[in-house]
């Protein structure tokens, strides 16, 4: 997903300049000035300022723009979308590097403070840098490439965010392990990155929004939560919840499973076994099993603290004695 970031800079524009052109990094042909020559900007920005007597404060800006590794993107095109991005601060000038030697490709962009054409500085509001990033966004969005939303809002979800959490809980719903769901979710038009080495999921859209479950806001979808619904089974548990229930109860749903999960994993991070006992009491011995292994405490003798009347509602549905 491409992203964008500010640093504002009171001094050292030269330290600056000499990394982001630092020809280990880059090379010539991915160094360009707008509105000034790349070679000579430090001095062509002095100029500037000191012509419209504003030499003190906020200098100059550092602006990355960093695309996802998943993206085919050559540099040169990488370098396109940078000069791009440059040429949205209208009367600005700035030199634009596109770097070669990280997985992910990514643009730097020196922007000078003072506008050569008035004289007025560039001032790096919230809602001007969510303006930047949007236009970034469909800059991207015209060559093909992944995107990330401006803002992440817990209390004004979009609807393309809305449509994703629907569908990851309908194939969470039909899936009984991670591959079933990758494989659902995919079908759709999704990407889902899901890798041992990342903490996060992270989906991508049909229409090319990316977005990590994280940024859900739904305890439901986070990937601890889904470990452990798909270490029980996934569908197999969903629908062992749904046989379970009380008569007159609700039909379970995937939150009430995901939730009643997390609640019975939590006392045994703590070992209150307890509670582990008495929030399992409708599970099969074999789900306690899982659950147990899951826990990492399958070979730990517990020590239970219960009245005859938990043990006989215990053995009721499992068919042995919580007294060992």
């Amino acid at each position: 997903m491409a992203s964008v970031k500010f640093v504002a800079v009171s001094r050292g524009v030269k330290e600056i300049m000499e990394y982001v052109t630092n020809k280990e990094k880059t090379v010539d042909r991915l160094i360009t000035g707008v509105n000034c020559v790349a070679q000579t900007a430090v001095q062509e920005f002095d100029v500037v300022k000191k012509q419209f007597r504003k030499t003190d404060g906020r200098s100059y800006y550092h602006i990355v723009q960093a695309f996802s590794p998943e993206d085919k993107l050559d540099f040169e095109t990488a370098h396109e979308i940078g000069l791009e991005l440059a040429g949205y601060f209208q009367g600005f000038q700035a030199v634009v590097a596109t770097h070669m030697n990280t997985a992910h490709k990514h643009n730097h962009i020196i922007l000078n403070s003072v506008n050569f054409e008035n004289g007025k500085k560039f001032h790096q509001s919230a809602k001007e840098l969510a303006q930047v990033k949007e236009f970034s966004n469909r800059l991207c969005q015209q060559h093909g490439l992944s995107i990330i939303e401006v803002k992440a809002d817990p209390f004004a979800i979009p609807l393309w965010k809305k449509k994703l959490r629907k569908t990851i809980k309908n194939c969470m719903e039909q899936s009984y392990d991670r591959a079933d769901f990758v494989r659902y979710m995919e079908m759709l038009g999704y990407k889902v990155k899901w890798e041992e080495s990342h903490k996060y999921i992270t989906y991508t859209t049909p229409e090319g929004y990316a977005c990590r479950d994280s940024k859900l806001f739904d305890q439901t979808l986070r990937r601890e939560r889904m470990e452990e619904y798909f270490a029980m089974g996934g569908k197999e548990y969903l629908d062992s919840r749904i046989a379970w229930r009380e008569l007159g109860e609700p039909v379970p749903t995937l939150d009430d499973a995901v939730c009643g999960l997390a609640s019975i994993f939590e006392a045994l991070a703590v070992s209150d076994n307890n509670r582990f006992h008495l929030e399992t009491v409708h599970h099969s011995e074999e789900e306690i099993q899982r659950m147990l292994a899951r826990g990492r405490k399958v070979e730990r003798t517990a020590e239970y603290a219960v009245d005859d009347e938990q043990d006989e509602e215990f053995e009721q549905y499992h068919g042995f004695s919580m007294r060992m």
